[in-house]
């Protein structure tokens, strides 16, 4: 397909805004995480589920070979399936040892790790993230960890900085934490894994009202909210996401294949997917 849209020089590209295990099964949204270009740095966040299928089809293209970083938050099946393919496209098909691939400790040690040796040893380096740990990556940019607490496994949201550019972050999976209004307070972006239209105390999942909650403490000048469950989904995002915003931030659903200028933070909404030419249209 063709595009006479161009990307902004830094940038965020939904691979998919869907999440949890159902929505992830059906495929109601798809899964394959967030897509960035910042400070010349080309990066994946959460490879899950048809990750590299939405990179090769990505109008305008984007390319898997290019990408210098794989951020993975957690191991969960829906955050991390195509780590393994992303890491072989990153080194080439194993022939150039080179980029950089955050992760969680036991998403790469026993007894069950996600991420195979065998793709490990290829790698230019491998960080296990640590709270409040600051990896400095190619072209200035650096990642910070944020940890999270989830279910059990090793979970953490990221902060990408660069000087000169605009500092911006993801929170995954997780339960609210008290934290992170002070951990994120410099972040004029933020995406959020926002799975529950309801609270639901049994499960360390974000939700509408922990949203809420956050944004009273937290003011970025952009949220999108992404990860949404079935329940979420079916309910209509896009008008629930409108009654989040504040007087200092605007928040608006995540759309697969949605693009955020991480410069002027401008949405571009891709519209006629089925057609020829794809568009995009601000919103």
């Amino acid at each position: 397909m063709r595009s006479t849209f161009s990307y902004p020089q830094n940038f965020v590209r939904y691979l998919g805004t869907g999440g949890a295990r159902y929505c992830m099964i059906r495929q109601m949204r798809w899964t394959g995480g967030i897509w960035f270009s910042y400070g010349g740095l080309n990066g994946v966040i959460d490879p899950g589920p048809g990750s590299l299928y939405h990179i090769c089809n990505a109008t305008p293209d984007i390319e898997a070979d290019s990408v210098r970083v794989i951020l993975l938050t957690h191991k969960h099946l829906d955050h991390s399936t195509d780590i393994n393919v992303l890491a072989e496209a990153m080194t080439e098909g194993g022939f150039q040892k080179q980029g950089t691939i955050i992760l969680p400790k036991d998403a790469i040690e026993a007894p069950d790790p996600v991420f195979l040796d065998y793709c490990a040893q290829k790698v230019g380096k491998i960080q296990k993230a640590c709270d409040g740990l600051i990896t400095e990556l190619e072209n200035g940019v650096t990642v910070e960890a944020v940890m999270h607490v989830h279910h059990d496994v090793d979970c953490f949201g990221y902060i990408l900085r660069k000087k000169g550019l605009r500092s911006w972050g993801i929170i995954s999976d997780t339960r609210l934490m008290s934290s992170f209004a002070k951990r994120y307070e410099n972040c004029d972006y933020i995406s959020i894994n926002t799975t529950f239209l309801e609270r639901n105390p049994k499960s360390e999942h974000m939700s509408i009202q922990d949203d809420i909650d956050l944004l009273k403490e937290l003011h970025p000048k952009l949220v999108t909210i992404s990860h949404m469950g079935v329940k979420l989904i079916n309910n209509g995002p896009e008008k629930l996401a409108k009654t989040l915003s504040t007087a200092q931030t605007r928040v608006v659903a995540g759309q697969d294949g949605m693009i955020i200028n991480l410069d002027n933070l401008k949405i571009f909404s891709p519209i006629n997917k089925k057609k020829e030419i794809i568009k995009y249209k601000i919103i």
